[in-house]
């Protein structure tokens, strides 16, 4: 539910990942700090490594925060869930997690309808226009966009962060293109509504965003539903064709080749494998099984 909430001075906690953007967005972040202090309290944290962001959510719980405001890439945001969650926050009604886009992909910004015009991104900051959006559970931990099992993951997986920080969207082509031309796939079983599939790739998806801000489905985070591709037989071929989907249909599913379930429980086994998987465009590791499973943890986004 939208909400639209009274005035007041809020306290707020900032955080910026310093690893997930160059120069330019270091001054739209400070830019956005300086207004966003004149008529509230801000805490602001620069963080370097998980090391510093764990201490500031050791803490978070008992600073009475009315806001977290995460700037970073969408990998960001699911760390600061995820530690959260790890040290039993609270998300009540009226808490709200707002973002600035200073990542690489950014595809909470295109859930949100934001920008990254400084008076614009505060507009939405300030306000309490929000939403609740649903968090997935993947083994022990939560994405809340979607999580990749298979062959983006390992793209994701072999990307440096620090070249990441420098290139941008241009390391995910290249990497993309070399795992494309070097395509090798283990056979993973999928199991969801009693039934097992053989699959090369699945990515389980809560957004309807995907690879910067492509469509793959009707969707989005703040309904309660979780679409997952199950790709059977991926090929060159087919992942060329697959791209040609989205980029003219912005829809998947479209294609009879891949299995499109809404189920809210799946198991995934790597045959002996160590299964890499990525969560909201980060790396999560390698895993033999993972279980997939719509949640009751709640989030509201400010928009």
């Amino acid at each position: 539910m939208l909400k639209f909430n009274y005035e007041k001075i809020m306290h707020y906690c900032l955080i910026y990942n310093l690893n997930s953007s160059s120069g330019k967005k270091v001054k739209l972040v400070n830019k956005i700090y300086e207004k966003l202090k004149i008529n509230n309290t801000v805490d602001f944290f620069k963080t370097k490594s998980e090391e510093e962001a764990k201490k500031i959510f050791l803490e978070f719980k008992n600073k009475n925060y009315d806001r977290l405001i995460v700037a970073g890439g969408d990998g960001s945001v699911s760390f600061a869930i995820n530690e959260l969650i790890k040290n039993d926050f609270d998300f009540n009604e009226n808490f709200a997690i707002g973002y600035i886009p200073a990542g690489t992909a950014n595809l909470l910004q295109a859930e949100l309808s934001i920008t990254k015009k400084v008076n614009d991104v505060c507009s939405v900051l300030t306000s309490n226009n929000y939403k609740q959006s649903n968090l997935i559970k993947i083994n022990e931990n939560y994405f809340f966009l979607m999580a990749g099992i298979g062959w983006d993951a390992k793209i994701v997986h072999s990307i440096d962060t620090r070249i990441k920080k420098i290139l941008g969207k241009i390391i995910f082509g290249l990497k993309g293109l070399q795992h494309f031309l070097f395509m090798n796939n283990n056979k993973l079983n999928v199991f969801f509504d009693g039934q097992k599939h053989q699959a090369d790739w699945i990515l389980s998806s809560n957004t309807r965003y995907y690879a910067g801000h492509h469509k793959i489905n009707k969707s989005d985070i703040f309904d309660d539903r979780l679409v997952t591709y199950v790709f059977k037989d991926l090929t060159r071929l087919k992942l060329i064709y697959y791209i040609i989907l989205i980029i003219i249909y912005g829809d998947l599913s479209k294609n009879k080749s891949v299995i499109t379930t809404y189920s809210k429980n799946i198991h995934i086994d790597g045959n002996n494998f160590e299964i890499p998987v990525q969560i909201d465009g980060d790396n999560f590791g390698c895993h033999k099984q993972i279980d997939i499973e719509f949640s009751d943890k709640k989030v509201n986004f400010l928009l």
